[in-house]
């Protein structure tokens, strides 16, 4: 009984000291593993990739997570623009021969027709040449007459031959002479049909809008005495304004002709004004180095005015698209590019590399591990690259 009382009690004590040295070793590992893994975690921080941060603390810093946005930093070029009129719709318009003025038809902004009489003016000089045609074409009546005489009765056997050429050859003269005499009217603007008009003297003339447009410019009165190289009056149509974009030497391989663009003026900052690119220069101003464009523009409703300055909006019209981000977004850690997507624990943030591309109007193009559409942070990245480089530094002064 002694003997199995004794075996039974070293057995005891066998898994006693079993169980102790079983529990002490567990303690050991899992302590050992606890340490690993608060070194792997302030390792992983060591190396910039990723970092933690608190709710409260990504409200303060600001940071925004946004989809991937997808686009061309140069899909819409800002450049300086003024706005001009187009000098194949704007009229000088001036008596071509030394007139005195009558009367006057129109005032300064009216918007007239084309063929409208814009002022009446008298010129003696004109009235001679006005008489004189009406004389030739007298003249060229009565020959006529004459001619288709001779040609009957030469044809019918009555008159001679000389008597039928001699009236054709007087014919021929007084015709050259009425075409000269309707040239020197045109020179002058002046319609043959409208001469002779018993209503006004023959000195009196119109002087009429060859388009239609407004009137920009009204340079005389009743009375006045004009030379024939004076253009008191200026007739504009407005319906289209051109627009001249100063463009940079890097925009070149950006604009091409047809391309859309949107005007905007600070004196109308509501309005937007649409119009295509119809001239791209062939060479860069020698000073400025840079390159002149010109764009017609809608201006039906006039708002437009010669010499206002504004800002262009180039349109690519390229369908390519590159994943954009705001450069802000885009940080450097450790001599590398880099952009921050959300982690798999709320408040993390990781760190990933990219390649930047074309930069413009505070947008750059990226590639890398990231798509179209997917989570990145777009504002506080350099507060999250802030907050990865202190830890760098601490830990690596702490080692």
């Amino acid at each position: 009984m002694k003997k199995i009382l004794l075996i039974f009690m070293v057995t005891v004590a066998v898994i006693a000291t079993s169980c102790n040295n079983t529990q002490k070793e567990g303690e050991h590992k899992d302590h050992a593993t606890e340490e690993a893994s608060e070194n792997d975690e302030h390792a992983e921080e060591g190396h910039g990739q990723e970092v933690h941060i608190s709710p409260e603390h990504v409200k303060e810093m600001g940071i925004v997570v946004e989809p991937l946005k997808g686009g061309l930093v140069n899909s819409k070029i800002q450049r300086p623009a003024t706005v001009k009129f187009n000098p194949d719709k704007t009229v000088k318009m001036g008596p071509r021969i030394s007139a005195k003025v009558e009367k006057v038809q129109v005032d300064l902004g009216e918007n007239v027709s084309k063929g409208q009489a814009l002022a009446y003016l008298s010129s003696v000089e004109l009235g001679k040449i006005k008489a004189d045609y009406l004389s030739q074409l007298s003249h060229f009546q009565t020959k006529e007459k004459a001619y288709q005489r001779e040609k009957k009765l030469y044809e019918e056997k009555i008159s001679s031959e000389a008597d039928y050429l001699q009236a054709k050859a007087e014919f021929e003269n007084a015709r050259a002479d009425l075409e000269s005499s309707k040239a020197t009217l045109e020179l002058f603007g002046i319609a043959a049909e409208n001469v002779g008009n018993r209503d006004y003297p023959l000195s009196y003339f119109v002087l009429r809008s060859p388009l239609s447009g407004m009137v920009q410019k009204r340079n005389l009165s009743p009375g006045q005495t004009l030379s024939s190289n004076s253009t008191p009056i200026h007739v504009v149509n407005n319906n289209k304004m051109w627009v001249m974009i100063d463009a940079y030497e890097q925009d070149i391989a950006h604009v091409k002709t047809g391309q859309e663009i949107s005007l905007t003026v600070k004196s109308l900052p509501a309005k937007v004004f649409s119009g295509k690119i119809d001239w791209i220069s062939s060479a860069l101003d020698k000073d400025s180095r840079t390159l002149k464009l010109r764009a017609v523009v809608n201006n039906k409703n006039g708002l437009l005015k010669e010499g206002m300055y504004g800002t262009a909006g180039i349109i690519n019209n390229e369908e390519r698209k590159k994943p954009i981000i705001p450069v802000d977004a885009v940080q450097t850690i450790e001599n590398e590019k880099v952009v921050f997507i959300p982690g798999d624990e709320e408040g993390s943030f990781k760190a990933i590399e990219v390649v930047t591309g074309n930069e413009n109007n505070g947008w750059i193009e990226i590639a890398g591990k990231i798509k179209i559409g997917e989570p990145v942070v777009t504002a506080g990245a350099f507060d999250l690259m802030s907050t990865i480089t202190s830890r760098t530094r601490s830990a690596a002064h702490h080692h």
